[in-house]
């Protein structure tokens, strides 16, 4: 099982394992407490960091240069905070000070966590516990059972302004293995091991239509080893000038523009697994629970609701998002603007309302049936937010092309951090401006702190 971080959660937890490490020196162990919540997707199910709870004084029972114990009040009080906050579980997290590129559990450990374990689970008997033992480049954790057995912990993954992958079997770096020759030429942007992350990882594309469809044919050339393609549409002549490889024989008996794209992904030939999912409309419940299989998320909607869900699976379950946008502006049939927005959405930085990019106002509207959608504008309560302009595909191409970059970037940076909320290009006039965003306190995605790491906590946004 994976375990998933925010960028702040993981400097906060180096911080409070720091002082083991000093060169020189003859340090005691220390340590903190992880508190997690589980994220209870099947086909992805990863430990979610919801804080780092911090260790204060008297809080360490014993401490040595070869032994730690956690103090009864320190882990009743993480306890108390599992109950009153809903969360799954903690896991206790110690040094081994003389370990550096490789560390392991010590004979101490295997002796002293069973009995730890087992009176957890006897206070909390549907809870989720477990250990971790940090060298000074190195992590190994494990998760313990109620029949007082343990399971290995695979993967430590950070998420901010890069995607930063940590093996938990106690070693420094994972073994990274040869590209393929078809992907060669792409790594002096995306080496060898940040290639081996995008293949073992599923990427979710919501939408497969002007962005969608040019996205996906993007992870499918850069080596994504997953992708799973949301979308509920149905061709017709209008999608013709605008979504990568449809044709006029899709239109006709009106194909789902996934099914589509499934296909070409399949006869491409290349090293790279897709499945659509069924309905693929994210804002009924049962689809957007599948949106917790994936690794990554990437938005290409054109409404708000599925923003809004979207933005709250990115806090909820520590996955990053990157979403996209176009609009062409027209006046008295004259182009005004043309422009491609991509947007990053993760723990830790502003969400897509605090950017204005969805309002709550669009998003009630969506809700709405047809007709009532159409009494709301004709009594002059809301104003028609959808455009007539026309999509092309010149302008996707830079939205899609831009996404895409940044995407290689959070495997192996090569932008200038911090990254900002949204980069906006404008074709008209030839200018890229990186939009940066503050978070609203009274946000209720990001502004609000027990949403981050939370899960199944809080009800998603759907019907």
């Amino acid at each position: 099982m994976k375990l998933r971080i925010t960028e702040d959660d993981r400097a906060r937890l180096y911080k409070y394992l720091a002082s083991s490490f000093i060169a020189k020196r003859r340090c005691p162990e220390t340590g903190c407490i992880l508190l997690v919540q589980k994220n209870e997707s099947p086909y992805n199910p990863a430990l979610l960091v919801v804080e780092v709870l911090a260790p204060a004084s008297g809080d360490f029972a014993r401490q040595g240069a070869a032994e730690l114990t956690f103090s009864s009040g320190y882990l009743r009080r993480a306890l108390m905070e599992v109950r009153t906050r809903g969360l799954s579980g903690f896991l206790t997290v110690h040094t081994h000070p003389f370990a550096d590129e490789r560390v392991g559990f010590s004979c101490y450990d295997d002796a002293n966590d069973p009995e730890l374990m087992a009176n957890l689970y006897e206070l909390q008997p549907g809870g989720i516990f477990g250990s971790i033992v940090a060298g000074k480049r190195s992590f190994a954790g494990r998760l313990w059972n109620p029949c007082q057995t343990c399971e290995p912990l695979s993967e430590l993954i950070t998420v901010g302004e890069a995607l930063k992958f940590e093996p938990l079997d106690g070693s420094s770096s994972p073994h990274v293995p040869l590209p393929s020759a078809i992907f060669d030429r792409a790594l002096a942007v995306t080496g060898a091991g940040a290639l081996a992350k995008l293949s073992s990882s599923k990427f979710g594309v919501i939408g497969a239509s002007g962005t969608g469809s040019l996205m996906i044919e993007l992870l499918m050339r850069a080596g994504a080893g997953e992708i799973l393609v949301f979308e509920f549409d149905r061709a017709d002549k209008t999608n013709l000038n605008r979504v990568l490889h449809l044709r006029m024989r899709d239109v006709e008996p009106g194909r789902n523009k996934a099914d589509r794209s499934h296909e070409v992904v399949k006869e491409s030939g290349l090293p790279v697994k897709v499945a659509v999912v069924d309905g693929g409309d994210i804002t009924k419940t049962e689809v957007a629970e599948r949106l917790r299989d994936c690794d990554f998320l990437l938005g290409c909607v054109d409404r708000d609701w599925p923003r809004l869900i979207l933005s709250q699976v990115a806090y909820q379950y520590l996955i990053p998002y990157i979403d996209l946008g176009t609009e062409v502006g027209l006046d008295n049939e004259i182009v005004q603007s043309l422009d491609a927005r991509v947007s990053y959405v993760a723990p830790g930085r502003p969400c897509l309302l605090c950017s204005g990019v969805v309002t709550e106002e669009r998003v009630a509207l969506e809700g709405q049936s047809e007709e009532e959608f159409k009494r709301i504008l004709s009594m002059g309560y809301s104003r028609d937010f959808r455009l007539n302009a026309p999509a092309v595909m010149d302008l996707n191409m830079r939205a899609a092309s831009q996404a895409g970059l940044l995407l290689r970037h959070l495997f192996q940076p090569f932008l200038l951090t911090p990254l900002p909320h949204s980069i906006r290009e404008s074709a008209t006039n030839f200018s890229v401006r990186m939009v940066n965003h503050e978070r609203r306190e009274n946000c209720p995605i990001c502004g609000n702190p027990d949403r981050q790491g939370s899960g199944p906590r809080f009800r998603l946004m759907t019907r």
